[in-house]
């Protein structure tokens, strides 16, 4: 492995991670010993880690990006690392503003990710195709994790 290569994983984990540092101060903190309710959702320490793995995805991509001199592309990849990384905010956050469930908001907060990412992935495929199949686990879990989130909303009889 090559130092940019490295930089560029480390880079995306340091996105994820400063985003996230002010979330519990400001009272943001999702429920990590709770039991899930529906049998498809993973238990919550699953998330973070599959988060690791998405952003390590990203960060390879582009680390692709920049070896084919595409480094004006990496933008959207941050874009989408930033928007996924600000998830509690728009979630909770807007809950705890609102008294609106968390839940509506994360299933549009998700809808916005998804198609943002299908963007990312148009935007990246003519120019580097390895960069562009990395970002579409990003969309397969995001579907899921929406898939989730109206599990959850069945559940509490939002819909």
């Amino acid at each position: 492995m090559t130092w940019t290569l490295i930089l560029s994983i480390l880079t995306f984990y340091g996105v994820l991670i400063a985003v996230n540092i002010p979330a519990p101060f400001i009272g943001l903190e999702f429920e990590t010993g709770e039991t899930p309710r529906l049998w498809y959702a993973p238990p919550g320490y699953v998330i973070p880690f599959v988060w690791f793995i998405l952003f390590t995805l990203l960060g390879i991509g582009r680390y692709n990006l920049i070896q084919t001199e595409s480094t004006n592309y990496q933008w959207w990849l941050y874009g989408l690392a930033f928007l996924c990384a600000t998830y509690a905010y728009y979630t909770l956050g807007f809950a705890k503003i609102t008294s609106i469930s968390a839940l509506w908001f994360g299933l549009v907060g998700n809808i916005v990710v998804i198609i943002f990412a299908a963007f990312v992935v148009y935007k990246l495929l003519p120019i580097n195709k390895t960069a562009a199949l990395l970002t579409i686990p990003v969309i397969i879990w995001t579907t899921f994790a929406s898939l989730i989130v109206l599990g959850e909303m069945k559940l509490e009889k939002l819909i």
